[in-house]
């Protein structure tokens, strides 16, 4: 009997192929509703032969490796907390009317590379409320003050993903 069509010897090759990958089961995890891709018994033989394994990769070059080409969701996050906290440092909230709603600013902004602002700071939404102008007034005299921010440099290299950023101006937040 050839060897591709028996169903014994097909299953005992494909555990071989996958204990012998190193997949211990984790790196062949699919997402929940999806399956994996279907492989015919010729390719599940082809790939245990040793003819068909594929010389090992030289490793990397670390000193002519580029850096990503997108920042991750931590630093993501990192930055994002990074430039809260500085805008919340140059801010001086005007005092909240005690009848009135908190007012959260929106304020749209656009980057240079060297952090400096490449047009005015935008109110996206501006007050309807004439006691609340005032707020609103602080938080651009905030993007003023904070004007050029000074960008760390490991965000740097990730221009794109920051050039332009709406910041929301809490007074909440800034009591704290």
């Amino acid at each position: 009997m050839p060897m591709s069509t028996n169903p014994r010897l097909i299953a005992t090759l494909t555990l071989a192929a996958f204990l012998g990958a190193g997949a211990s089961g984790c790196d062949r995890i699919w997402p929940h509703g999806s399956n994996p891709p279907k492989e015919t018994a010729n390719e599940t033989i082809k790939s245990t032969s040793p003819a068909a394994s594929p010389a090992p990769a030289a490793p990397p070059d670390t000193a002519a490796a580029e850096p990503p080409a997108r920042m991750t969701l931590a630093q993501q996050a990192d930055f994002d907390a990074w430039l809260i906290k500085t805008y919340l440092g140059c801010w001086r909230p005007a005092p909240q009317p005690a009848d009135a709603d908190p007012y959260v600013a929106q304020v749209r902004l656009a980057y240079k590379p060297d952090g400096s602002l490449s047009k005015p700071a935008r109110l996206v939404n501006p007050p309807s409320n004439p006691a609340l102008k005032p707020q609103a007034k602080s938080v651009m005299l905030a993007v003023q003050n904070c004007n050029p921010l000074p960008v760390p440099a490991q965000y740097r290299p990730f221009y794109d993903q920051w050039k332009t950023k709406t910041i929301h101006f809490d007074p909440q937040v800034a009591a704290r």
